[in-house]
C-alpha cells in the first residue's frame, strides 16, 4: 500500500514536471494532453486521474511554482533584520520572478476561457493570495515595529502587492534577458518611494 502511494506520487510529480517543460517551451495553448502522456511516459488512465483537464495540470504546475517562489523569499527574509532591508529585498524577489520562463504560459491562460470557470478562478485567487502573504507579513512586522503608518493591514496589503505586481507592465517594454539589471532598478525604486510614502511621520 505504502509503495503504490509512493509510486503515484512519483507518476504525479513527473507529470506535472514534464508538462511545465512543454508548457515553458510551447505555451498554453499549444500542449495538448496527448503530447504531456507521451513525453511523460505515462498511460492516458494515469494522466487523467492525477490531472483531469489540462486546465487542472496547469494550475498544479503554476502552484507548485507559487510556492516554490514562497519558500525561496521565506529563507531570504530569514536572513534579513530590518523591516526595511525586507521590503528592498522583497522588490528584488518579485523582480526575479519576471525572468520566470512560465510568465508567456500564465499569460496565455489568463486570457483563456478557463478563466472564467468559478474553480478555475478561485485556484488562481488562492494563488494570488499567497504572494500577497509575503507583503502581509511585512506590512504586519513594519507596523508592530512603528515603521509603517497605521492604517488598516489589508488595504496596505493590497496596495503593496497591487504595486509588485503593476510593475509587471516592464515585462512588455523592456528586453528582459538583455536588461535584467534596469528591471531590478525599478523595482528598487518602487520599493523606496513606497516606503517613503508608508513610512510613519
Amino acid at each position: 500500500m505504502v509503495k503504490g502511494r509512493s509510486d503515484g506520487e512519483e507518476t504525479k510529480r513527473r507529470i506535472a514536471s514534464t508538462a511545465k517543460q512543454l508548457f515553458v517551451q510551447k505555451g498554453y495553448g499549444a500542449v495538448s494532453m496527448n503530447e504531456v502522456c507521451e513525453s511523460s511516459k505515462v498511460s492516458k488512465g494515469s494522466l487523467y486521474h492525477h490531472f483531469p483537464s489540462k486546465e487542472q495540470l496547469f494550475l498544479a504546475v503554476v502552484e507548485e511554482d507559487s510556492e516554490q517562489w514562497r519558500l525561496a523569499w521565506d529563507r531570504k527574509r530569514e536572513m534579513l533584520t530590518t523591516v526595511e532591508e525586507q521590503l528592498y529585498a522583497l522588490a528584488e524577489h518579485y523582480a526575479h520572478d519576471f525572468q520566470n520562463p512560465l510568465m508567456k504560459a500564465m499569460e496565455e491562460f489568463s486570457r483563456s476561457q478557463a478563466f472564467t470557470q468559478e474553480e478555475i478562478f478561485n485556484r488562481l485567487l488562492q494563488i494570488m493570495n499567497n504572494a500577497s502573504q509575503a507583503c502581509r507579513d511585512l506590512i504586519r512586522e513594519g507596523q508592530a515595529s512603528g515603521l509603517f503608518v497605521a492604517c488598516e493591514e489589508e488595504e496596505l496589503v493590497l496596495i503593496v502587492s497591487s504595486m509588485m505586481e503593476g510593475l509587471g507592465k516592464v515585462y512588455y517594454t523592456i528586453d528582459r534577458e538583455q536588461e535584467p539589471d534596469r528591471v531590478s532598478k525599478l523595482f528598487h525604486l518602487a520599493a523606496k518611494l513606497l516606503l517613503n510614502g508608508i513610512r510613519a511621520k
